[in-house]
């Protein structure tokens, strides 16, 4: 979608506005590189934009580089249209000026995927598909620079007409690499079933590979030789090819939110000593505690019944008491007795009941919750597990926004929400704001569902 309105912008710029771009070709050139910068300066100084449509349909028309590749199609399709036709003599006079503003344009999504690239080195980020785009990058940059200041008027008069037309013929070299740049980068995500990236996929290639056809057509009818049988054959292998990257784009067989489902970064928690934890130890411990004492008591009164056994024995054996001996020794202990009956606790004496344990409540309610949000380019996913008002768990994932920045927001945004149980005063990661921002809007909701 991004693409078409982007080619809908360039083909209005090269048709209805020719005349102004020829006549004032500087007012253009400095217009677009005001766009370039401020798309830049935008994206690299974190302000940050509310609206989502802004980001995507006017800052990332330019960051992405879907406003540059449209215009280097007009341009493409300048050089391939049959000599005569009436979009050709519009083109033809103002191409150069037209390659000089993509030129311009594309810059944006250079600096801003070329400082990305940059960062993703330094922190170690590579892999295979990361070396295909980084040389590819370089090279198209290679060419794309000395072509482009080779289009300026000035420049061109300096140079040999035959040297001039040699070198600008990297210029296909220049345009095969945008399309491999751009599969490369969007096929994969086509496989995974993400929104939009099958259309687009078709969009490049009919407009990339219908180029290549028409323009070796072009090249065989310039010969004046009989080969329409071989042109024909060209562009039944254009159509050929573009169904083959077409079918190799399809969504596979797994449901759209499956592999970000599936690959979906989880968190997982300690949870801490609830209320209820500690009066079930408090308890425990306290009974152990009365468990050992009884043994304790037990034991002192199996030790003091032995020894009076044996003092008994013992006296039995030695000496002889007195029946007046015993006798009084009988009432001592009777009055001793009857002295220490009223200390005792009378077993009527109403005994005072325990009070009740008070009742534990929780904030949340424990299972687990999923809510989403937007985050910077589609839906940022978050599903927690909640257990005594304590996250246990949380896994976020997005459908769209790029995994190495939505990978730093989730690092810094989640051990947050899970400390403080709550969404609020959470510092958002540098870089990744708008990643951030969707993984706590989205924690946000899927607490307010688990809400008592």
């Amino acid at each position: 979608m991004l693409f078409l309105i982007a080619l809908i912008i360039a083909v209005f710029t090269a048709l209805i506005l020719d005349k102004p771009l020829k006549k004032h070709p500087t007012v253009f050139y400095v217009a677009a590189g005001v766009l370039t910068a401020v798309s830049i300066i935008i994206l690299q100084s974190g302000i940050e934009i509310s609206s989502r449509f802004v980001r995507e349909y006017v800052i990332g028309i330019f960051s992405r580089g879907a406003l540059g590749a449209a215009f280097w199609a007009v341009v493409m399709w300048a050089g391939a249209l049959p000599n005569g036709s009436a979009p050709i003599k519009k083109l033809m006079p103002v191409r150069g000026e037209l390659s000089i503003i993509a030129a311009i344009i594309t810059m944006s999504h250079i600096i801003t995927y070329g400082l990305q690239y940059i960062s993703d080195f330094v922190k170690g980020r590579t892999g295979s598909g990361f070396a295909v785009t980084s040389i590819i990058c370089i090279i198209m940059i290679l060419i794309m620079i000395p072509l482009t200041v080779m289009s300026f008027k000035t420049v061109r008069r300096k140079m040999n007409a035959k040297t001039w037309k040699k070198i600008q013929r990297f210029a296909y070299v220049f345009y095969t690499l945008i399309y491999i740049h751009i599969m490369v980068l969007f096929v994969p995500k086509a496989q995974n079933g993400k929104d939009g990236y099958f259309l687009s996929v078709i969009v490049y290639s009919v407009v990339f590979i219908g180029y290549a056809a028409m323009r070796i057509r072009k090249y065989i009818y310039s010969k004046k030789s009989n080969m329409k049988l071989v042109s024909n054959a060209v562009t039944l292998c254009a159509v050929a090819l573009t169904l083959v990257i077409a079918a190799s784009a399809s969504p596979g067989t797994k449901h759209e939110d499956a592999p970000t489902r599936e690959s979906a970064a989880v968190f997982t928690f300690a949870a801490g000593s609830t209320a209820t934890e500690e009066t079930s130890t408090s308890s425990a411990v306290t009974t152990e505690t009365t468990a050992v004492t009884s043994v304790s008591d037990t034991a002192a009164d199996t030790d003091t019944e032995t020894s009076v056994t044996s003092a008994e024995s013992t006296m039995q054996e030695t000496t002889e008491i007195s029946t007046e001996t015993a006798a009084a020794s009988e009432e001592v202990v009777t009055e001793e007795q009857h002295d220490e009956q009223p200390e005792q606790v009378q077993p009527d004496e109403p005994q005072p009941e325990p009070e009740p344990e008070p009742e534990i409540t929780y904030k949340y309610r424990n299972g687990e919750y999923e809510a989403d949000a937007d985050g910077y380019a589609g839906k940022v996913h978050v599903k927690l597990t909640i257990e005594n008002d304590v996250i246990t768990s949380i896994s976020a994932w997005a459908d769209d926004d790029d995994p190495e920045y939505f990978g730093d927001a989730m690092n810094t945004v989640i051990p947050q929400i899970a400390s403080n149980v709550s969404s609020d005063g959470i510092d958002t990661c540098s870089g990744a704001t708008y990643s951030s921002k969707g993984i706590i809007e989205a924690a946000r909701k899927a607490l307010e569902q688990a809400m008592n």
